[in-house]
């Protein structure tokens, strides 16, 4: 069985440079990222004055907002149907751009999720997000949206929250990694992971982009690195990192950065009887 693996797309139609697979591994960040910049600035703003609350669509007003992710969702939608009609499965997850909501948000465009409705139609498409599917012998396990350490790693990142915001953030931690753990204990099959955000603190996930305020730091997804620890998985293929293309290894669990644009591509042939990898290709071999 061979996979195909595209990276984030962020509103780019993806270059398909290998052929012949029989199904597509999607890991996230369908839609557009106009809004980054601002994003960016708040979160920038708020490293230099803790206690500022100031939101993203606040520098731009609430219309023009709701103007840019609807056209982010309609960049997301177009991607998603070209995937579709490959006629083959798409594994996919959602990513931290691809419009889940925000149950806090007071901007009821950004607090509602449509990511259902991003998927809705597209027969082909296979969401894993908390998800266990089965194709061909192997379990494909998914974990969406997480775009950094659920926990704070760092210490100038902890002055960024209360404690009550701290405390949520330790709850949801469990929450999620609890029903992650559900699913690979009652898996029966060689098992393939797909989070978003690749693991935590490994070659794959040190961010390097001066207009970033994290700048230099390892900001992988700390339930990934821990679920895959504990429970082995044959593949975990992840995105969001962009800086990174190319593959490591946790224990005897081969770690995918599926990397970032529309010509990254990764091909991978897994032995169906012995539920191993026979082998992977990028394209292109080097990347940046």
């Amino acid at each position: 069985m061979k996979l195909l693996v595209i990276g984030d797309l962020h509103g780019n139609k993806p270059l398909i440079h290998f052929k012949d697979f029989d199904a597509i591994i999607a890991p996230g960040d369908f839609c557009s990222d106009a809004l980054r910049k601002y994003y960016f600035q708040v979160m920038n703003e708020k490293m230099k004055n803790p206690g500022l609350d100031v939101k993203w669509y606040e520098l731009i007003g609430k219309k023009k907002a709701k103007q840019m992710l609807e056209k982010s969702f309609k960049d997301g939608r177009k991607i998603l149907e070209f995937l579709n009609s490959f006629g083959v499965p798409v594994y996919l997850v959602p990513g931290n751009w691809d419009q889940t909501g925000y149950k806090d948000s007071k901007f009821k465009r950004e607090k509602e999720n449509h990511w259902l409705k991003l998927i809705k139609g597209l027969e082909n498409l296979r969401d894993v997000h908390f998800r266990r599917r089965n194709l061909d012998g192997f379990d494909f396990i998914g974990y969406g949206v997480a775009s950094g350490p659920e926990i704070p790693q760092y210490k100038d990142s902890l002055k960024l929250y209360t404690k009550k915001e701290l405390a949520k953030m330790r709850d949801d931690y469990k929450n999620k990694k609890g029903r992650i753990s559900r699913l690979f204990e009652s898996a029966r099959n060689p098992a393939i992971f797909m989070p978003h955000n690749i693991p935590f603190r490994t070659s794959l996930d040190k961010i390097i982009n001066k207009n970033s305020p994290a700048n230099g730091k390892h900001y992988g997804s700390v339930i990934a690195r821990e679920i895959i620890e504990k429970y082995q998985p044959l593949l975990a293929i992840g995105g969001h990192m962009h800086e990174h293309f190319g593959k490591c290894k946790i224990g005897k669990t081969t770690v995918i950065n599926a990397g970032f644009g529309s010509k990254v591509n990764t091909i991978i042939d897994l032995d169906e009887e012995k539920g191993k990898i026979r082998s992977i290709k990028f394209h292109p071999r080097t990347y940046g």
